[in-house]
């Protein structure tokens, strides 16, 4: 229809009464998935918006619902095309949430170098998460960019009419998806099997809609179209060089699922329609980086059919009244009256409501409710966590649903600590870890752990919460151990002796939010020591220590093994004393700090310790040591002992290569400057300060850090070294 033509129709709908739109078809746009490929949807939009081609429904499928809902919602084109370019994707494919949200207990666990699968144990046996992923910081992301769509909970009256298509895992069916939280929606349309964890809907178990519907032109026809404008981001196979990964052997198994429902819904175009096929070459459906590229791609795309296009432009005027209507300003999330959480069975409200720090009465922003949720996933206990605003007797209210683990609340871990110089001095411990949660409404806690190698032992503690907030807490604790332990002269190994040790406390604690925790009690240890190979350096002692202790734990960096940033701070006392029935009197306090920073990435990282008797008479087994990976470097593991430490190292490393947040951070490659001195040792006087550096390559993985490194003494001193874990 030419220009004038279609402005005389306009004249004569508007004199009828008719709705200028109405003398205009329908157009329904139809969004296939396909990963990274899908933000060339996004491309596809700016230039649609150029064209003015009006836009009445949406449907989509995994990414082409992620693109189509934030589009639907009101998000303009430009504005999804910078988000996406500037969004941090290897951070929103990451689990864990910021580290200076994660409960106290769960970062103590991160030195222990747990593996990163955790089984959740039932009576019938062992059960792991439905997904690699469980994708809290995809949900995270997918808040952001419907933000306009908080408190609208039918999709047909989003300011564009949209559905989302998923599928039953169950049946294998297409879940159509059309009222309810949009980002949950849209966080199951994408839930790709295997790699994300499905999403529980209205009773179904959801997954990535491209095993059922991958390009919805059908649905689009049902919300609205009368002409549809189909875009079919198409993934080709990957070859067997491709497939690396949990990602990948998923991403295939839809591919081919969905083809064939794709290429009916194709037969299915009609001369009126139009089908957008962007060539993304070898833009891969895990290249997110390549966001920029993919968009442009889509542009291109667009203006090659811009001719079959350009027959539904709207006259400017026209099409910027609807554009207005479909894209009212963000209004922010305001203010509810009640905040209250949903669906919990086992945990406890009360302990959730004091992470959250948003506030009845005062303007709430999604940054600020992203932090709530994310402290509440942080305490390890759920596979979820959501909200919605819903208008409930005249009120506003905030829903957080965190949703608990279908595998717990008994979890088993497992991990693995190894040192070795080359040498002959090596150490290996293998750890297990059992923890049961929520034994009563305060959140009690039973840990117990076994570990074989180096120290073979087994600890068990009672964690228990003291009021519904679960600031203050007492916490029972007992162990058996035994240690071997190399003694000295010089750097000669002259003896090992085995020590013996049977431990019983109890703490009474504060939980300092989510950066720290307190304790301070009494303990009775039983300490047998006794020569098993090498000269009697040392004698042999059997007696009881007993007194008390106190710790204070801090910790704010934003990785426990290769931090960018923040600092951490760990110290301990403890005062033996015959009034607690111990056979000696002493003290013992000893201290540790760092603190690290970036730029780029490149990180620096500064750690000082020490320990002292305090000039009193601390036994042989309590002495403190120095020597071996990372601790001067040069020498011998735990050469240097004595009852007086200090130690510090300036370590830099450079992020080399980065890993997907699934195998662990990356690959670094560093230097340490190391400086110790050790004094009234039970086997040398004062050593004096020894300097010692090292050079290493690393990586961060999900089993734990691994160094691999030469380290350099004073007078030619040099070791080659291994580290994996935390021995």
């Amino acid at each position: 229809m030419v220009p004038s033509a279609r402005k005389a129709l306009l004249v004569l709908a508007v004199a009828a009464g008719v709705p200028a739109s109405a003398a205009e078809p329908r157009i329904g746009l139809a969004l296939s998935g396909g990963g990274a490929r899908g933000l060339a949807h996004i491309g596809v939009l700016k230039v649609l918006e150029e064209l003015r081609v009006p836009v009445h429904c949406i449907t989509g499928t995994s990414m082409g619902a992620i693109v189509g809902g934030a589009y639907a919602s009101g998000m303009p084109a430009t504005d999804l095309a910078e988000f996406s370019i500037r969004t941090d994707w290897a951070a929103v494919f990451q689990d864990r949430p910021p580290r200076a949200e994660v409960a106290v207990r769960r970062k103590v666990d991160d030195y222990k170098t747990l593996f990163a699968p955790e089984y959740g144990v039932k009576s019938s046996g062992l059960f792991a998460p439905k997904g690699v992923l469980a994708g809290v910081s995809i949900e995270g992301f997918l808040r952001g960019i419907t933000e306009r769509a908080v408190g609208s909970e039918d999709f047909r009256k989003l300011p564009i009419p949209f559905n989302a298509v998923a599928a039953d895992i169950e049946s294998g069916d297409a879940v159509v998806l059309d009222r309810g939280s949009l980002s949950r929606a849209l966080r199951a349309s994408m839930s790709i099997p295997g790699a994300l964890a499905p999403v529980e809907i209205g009773g179904r178990l959801l997954v990535d809609g491209g095993i059922a519907n991958n390009l919805p032109i059908d649905l689009a026809r049902e919300l609205c179209a009368e002409v549809v404008i189909a875009v079919n981001i198409g993934t080709p196979a990957l070859d067997r060089s491709q497939i690396t990964s949990a990602f990948s052997v998923s991403g295939q198994l839809i591919n081919f699922l969905g083809k064939a429902n794709v290429e009916r819904q194709l037969k299915s175009l009609g001369s009126r329609d139009v089908l957008i096929s962007p060539e993304l070459g070898a833009i891969s459906a895990g290249g997110f980086d390549s966001a920029a590229e993919a968009i442009r791609i889509g542009e291109e795309a667009t203006r090659w059919m811009a001719d079959s296009l350009r027959r539904y432009s709207l006259p400017p005027q026209q099409y910027e009244a609807l554009r207005k209507a479909q894209s009212p300003p963000s209004k922010g999330l305001g203010t509810v009256s009640e905040i209250r959480f949903e669906g919990l069975q086992r945990t406890n409200s009360q302990v959730l409501h004091s992470l959250v720090h948003s506030r009845p009465g005062e303007a709430l922003t999604e940054e600020g409710i992203s932090a709530d949720l994310q402290r509440i996933y942080g305490r390890g206990d759920f596979e979820s966590v959501d909200y919605r605003i819903r208008e409930q007797a005249g009120n506003r209210v905030m829903i957080i649903e965190p949703r608990e683990k279908e595998w717990g609340p008994d979890y088993l871990r497992f991990g693995f600590g190894f040192a070795t110089d080359f040498k002959g001095e090596s150490v290996f411990n293998l750890l297990t870890s059992y923890r049961r949660t929520w034994l009563n409404r305060l959140g009690g806690e039973f840990l117990g752990e076994v570990q074989v190698g180096q120290e073979t032992s087994a600890f068990t503690e009672f964690f228990q919460p003291v009021e519904e907030r679960g600031r203050y807490f007492a916490a029972p604790y007992a162990k058996l151990s035994r240690t071997v332990r190399g003694v000295f002269a010089g750097e000669s190994r002259a003896a090992d002796y085995e020590f013996n040790e049977g431990k019983l406390g109890v703490d009474a604690g504060a939980t300092l939010g989510t950066w720290g925790q307190a304790r301070l009690g009494p303990q009775w240890r039983s300490v047998d020591t006794k020569l098993r190979t090498g000269l009697a350096v040392l004698p042999e002692v059997g007696e009881t220590s007993a007194g008390m202790r106190a710790q204070l734990f801090v910790d704010q960096l934003d990785h426990a093994w290769f931090p960018r940033n923040g600092y951490r701070a760990v110290a301990s006392a403890y005062a033996a004393d015959e009034a607690f029935g111990s056979d000696r009197n002493y003290k013992r306090l000893e201290g540790q700090a760092s603190i690290a920073g970036s730029w780029g990435q490149h990180t620096v990282n500064v750690s000082v310790s020490g320990g002292s008797d305090l000039h009193t008479d601390m036994p042989g087994y309590d002495t403190f040591t120095l020597g071996g990976p990372l601790r001067l470097s040069g020498y011998r593991i735990e050469e240097f002992s004595g009852r007086r430490m200090g130690f510090g190292r300036l370590m830099y490393y450079n992020r080399a290569v980065r890993f997907p947040d699934i195998l662990g951070a990356g690959v670094y490659l560093g230097a340490s400057l190391e400086a110790g001195r050790m004094s009234a040792g039970d086997t040398s006087a004062d050593t004096g300060t020894t300097w010692s550096g090292s050079l290493f390559i690393a990586a961060n993985t999900f089993a734990g850090p691994a160094y691999f490194g030469f380290g350099l003494g004073e007078g030619g001193r040099y070791t080659l070294y291994l580290l994996v874990g935390a021995p």
